[in-house]
């Protein structure tokens, strides 16, 4: 399960300053999520490092073998460049729908799991 010990490891591996405890960990987060929160979806990018961060090999001076750098399957160089991405792509949109809120468990019926094909 995740732990305070769990976040402050994974920092510790990956080399990264451990902002997660130093603004108060699982404690504050349960506090927060008490007072209530907004769920935002957006469609965005990022200029300044392609969103690399987010599923690529981040940071880009590392060795994607090191723990902690290889974040997903996004091959990045030019076709991850916003600036590609909205000349080849002008018209791009999201929907966004089929938001269920509530307990977990509680949005649906039955325990059928979807494959994840089904979310694309």
């Amino acid at each position: 399960s995740v732990t305070d010990e769990l976040c402050s490891k994974q920092k510790a591996k990956f080399g990264d300053p451990d902002d997660f405890a130093a603004k108060g960990a699982l404690k504050s987060m349960g506090e927060a999520l008490d007072r209530g929160m907004v769920l935002v979806l957006s469609l965005w990018d990022d200029s300044d490092v392609n969103m690399l961060w987010l599923d690529s090999a981040w940071p880009t001076d590392e060795a994607p073998r090191k723990p902690g750098v290889l974040r997903g399957p996004c091959p990045g160089g030019r076709t991850s460049e916003p600036a590609y991405l909205r000349q080849a792509t002008p018209e791009s949109q999201v929907t966004y729908s089929q938001i269920k809120v509530g307990t977990i468990g509680s949005t649906f019926s039955g325990t059928r799991r979807m494959a994840s094909a089904e979310y694309v």
